[in-house]
């Protein structure tokens, strides 16, 4: 019993200590604000180009949209200035970013947004929002995003997770934590034998584990594996998750903008048929359509669209 009390003491004493030096090491202030934080560092090459270039057609998307759009063919075709901002992995986080940090603020205002989306993601505001995309997030945010946080992060946490994100810095540097570990396990090691710095280990990563070299069949289950949650009875639900969504904010600002938005659904190889989609998921569509109709804003979709060959589509944004 005293064994465990004396344990049972250097443990506190530890997390204490451990819970004074973080906030320090990391720069973080205490108590720790809800959400992640962003800076003002954004990436200013796409509003420089809309500018210099004129833009008048701007279409947003993930990975789908950059291996299905040509923006110079098109701006060739439709006789408009066009452009794509195609950003890998993203969701509707990002395309409410790219609205309103990027093309809303350039010089003069783009005629038209189009905006690139599959199945349920336009009302799950949480998905591919932690993790290593919180680092892509910072690259589209400011310093200041209230929407951002409040809808992709705090209406999805409890409220023993909001005290620990505040008060327990072990918590909430904990992707701090892993990153830096993660660092240090793989380069180590090539940093010892190697005058790289972990720049080396870096660059072979990059060669070894791109998409190309990856075998399709073991790319495309993990994606699929992914995808899951998109399907879920909570993210079919669409009344239940529009309202606290991006959607209503990309409508907004687009609107308030004298910008014409346009909806795409892109065509995946998921569901053979439309008959071979769940039955929560065409009512989730249905809802979406009647809801987009209402607020006056185009769908486009090409779920099957039989133009759209089955050599030249994805599975899934990567």
């Amino acid at each position: 019993m005293r064994s465990f009390s004396r344990f049972l003491f250097f443990l506190l004493a530890a997390l204490v200590v451990i819970n004074l030096i973080l906030p320090i090491h990391y720069g973080l202030p205490y108590p720790d604000q809800l959400g992640p934080t962003f800076d003002d560092a954004i990436r200013g090459r796409y509003i420089k180009y809309i500018d210099d270039e004129q833009v008048r057609l701007v279409l947003v998307g993930d990975s789908a949209l950059d291996a299905s759009v040509d923006a110079s063919l098109l701006s060739a075709a439709t006789e408009t200035p066009s452009y794509v901002i195609a950003i890998p992995g993203s969701i509707s986080a990002f395309w409410y970013l790219a609205i309103k940090n990027l093309i809303l603020n350039t010089k003069k205002k783009t005629d038209h947004v189009v905006v690139f989306f599959r199945d349920t993601i336009l009302t799950l505001p949480n998905f591919h929002v932690n993790g290593g995309y919180i680092h892509e997030l910072d690259e589209y945010a400011t310093s200041s995003e209230e929407i951002l946080i409040e809808r992709a992060y705090l209406n999805f946490m409890n409220p023993i997770e909001k005290w620990a994100l505040t008060w327990f810095p072990l918590y909430g540097s904990r992707q701090q934590i892993t990153t830096s570990v993660d660092y240090y396990v793989r380069n180590m090691l090539p940093s010892l034998l190697l005058d790289c710095h972990g720049d080396c280990t870096e660059r072979a990563d990059a060669v070894v584990f791109q998409a190309d070299q990856m075998r399709q069949e073991f790319r495309a289950d993990a994606l699929a594996n992914e995808q899951d949650i998109l399907y879920t009875r909570d993210a079919t639900n669409f009344e239940a998750r529009v309202g606290d969504s991006f959607l209503p904010e990309i409508i907004r600002l687009t609107r308030e903008n004298g910008i014409r938005l346009i909806l795409v659904h892109e065509r995946t190889l998921l569901f053979p048929a439309a008959a071979a989609e769940p039955k929560a998921l065409q009512e989730y569509k249905h809802a979406l359509a009647e809801y987009l109709k209402a607020e006056g804003v185009p769908l486009i979709d090409f779920s099957y669209d039989p133009r759209l060959p089955r050599t030249t589509l994805l599975t899934s944004s990567t």
